[in-house]
Formats: C-alpha cells, structure tokens, sequence
C-alpha cells in the first residue's frame, strides 16, 4: 500500500509547512473529497506551482491512512524521515547569533512531547535537536504533525551513542546544561551565552545517570506552589526562552 513505501504527513499546518521548504520532499498530497476552505486552496495551490501531484479521496480513506490521527481533511505522502548528521546540526545556527545552541533529548518517550519540543526549538533559535536511537520516540508522522511541520525545517540528528557526542561537543568548545527538576541553579542565575547544548531527560526518570554526569551545570525551573515537576516540552519551553533572551541581549550588547 502506499503507506508502505512512503511516510504520510497530516493536518493542514504541517503539509502547509513542507509545502514551503525550498525543498519540498511531498511526493503526492490527497484531499477528502468536499474538504474546501482558504488554507486547502493554498495548498492546492502550491501543489499545483511545484508540480506535486494531487488526488482526491474519500474521508475513510484518510481515516484508514492516518490511522486514527486528526487528518483534518488533508495527508501527503513523503519519503521516509531521513535524520541529519551531527555536522549538519552545527552548521545550522540561527542567523544573527555568533554562538550555537543545541538541544540534546534523552528518553524522551511520548512523540507528543517530542513533536512539542522540535517546534519550540526550532521557533525559539536552537540550530537542532540531537535524538539517542535506542530507548526514545522516533521521528513519525505523528511526531511530524505535532511539530507543525518543524521536524522538516529544523536539522535532527539520531545517535548511537549520545555520551559520546556529547564529549565531542564539549571539545568543540560546548558547555552542557541539564534540565533538572528539583536540584541546580535557577535558569535566572546561569550565564547561556556561550555555545550551549541542553539536555532534556525523559519524562519518568529524567536523564540517565551517565549523562547526567556529562553536564558541566544543572539548571533548574524557580516555580511557586511546590509543584513536583513540569511537562517535559512546557519545560523546554521555558529554559529555550531563557536562553534566546540572554542570545539576543548578548548580541544587543555587541
């Protein structure tokens, strides 16, 4: 079937999203049958400007391809998710920033969280996000949707051995910062700007105890209330900002 041999996309804001890139890795866009409105013409549109072949199906279609995803009336199909490298994550620095910012993932499961956390990332300047292989949510469709279309825009990089690269970013002139919920210094209280990597650990146990160990600081969130801990992706969230403020005051002061 195609879903077989192809990777489908859904939702109307992540087939808009690929639609934009510069290279648009769409092979074929489907369209339930009636589904009308100003962002489906757009996208027609666009489909139409890059000779992406459309068709037209109906809605059980969709549903039996999504297989239970908000389709939201529109799929495409794609190859299969390809990860960048490591190199082609450093090269990615945002334009305007004369340091890098990497976002380092360990464990996360939940490909909600992880499509949460590409998103911000890629809105809030990070150059890309680097993933271990074994034991953590994998770039999907769904991880894909929830991105709204990010993962095909920002550099994500898939990892045998994640302490090891991290070792390697140290030598590159890195400093390494992990999110911790209860125990580090306040984000307020730590200087970002620097070439920085931040690793998230996953959502039951936080980071390894090996990795953890990697990092030169731990850095907290101050939170009123004494609630145990954030959602993951909220907490990415909150540090990535932290961390663009003190990048753009950086460059203000330049």
């Amino acid at each position: 079937t195609e879903g077989d041999q192809m990777e489908a996309v859904y939702g109307i804001n992540a087939v808009r999203i690929l639609l934009a890139g510069v290279h648009t890795p769409l092979k074929k866009i489907i369209i339930a049958n009636g589904r009308g409105g100003v962002s489906v013409r757009e996208i027609i549109d666009a489909a139409r400007s890059k000779n992406i072949p459309l068709e037209w199906k109906e809605r059980a279609y969709l549903d039996r391809l999504a297989g239970g995803t908000d389709h939201q009336g529109v799929a495409a199909l794609r190859e299969p998710f390809r990860y960048a490298g490591l190199d082609d994550v450093l090269k990615n620095r945002s334009p305007g920033f004369s340091t890098d910012f990497i976002v380092i993932l360990d464990s996360i499961l939940d490909p909600h969280n992880l499509g949460s956390i590409i998103r911000t990332s890629h809105c809030l300047g990070a150059n890309g996000i680097i993933l271990p292989a074994d034991r953590a949510a994998q770039v999907t469709s769904a991880v894909i949707k929830v991105s709204a279309g990010s993962a095909a825009q920002l550099p994500i990089a898939c990892v045998t051995n994640l302490a090891r690269v991290i070792d390697e970013l140290k030598e590159k002139g890195f400093w390494v910062f992990g999110a911790d919920a209860h125990e580090g210094g306040s984000i307020r209280q730590h200087d970002f700007r620097t070439s920085t990597a931040l690793i998230l650990g996953g959502e039951a146990k936080g980071m390894r105890r090996l990795i953890r160990k990697k990092c030169d600081f731990l850095v907290t969130i101050p939170m009123t209330r004494g609630f145990d801990s954030l959602n993951v992706a909220v907490a990415a969230g909150i540090i990535q900002y932290e961390i663009l403020l003190q990048r753009i005051a950086k460059n203000d002061d330049n």
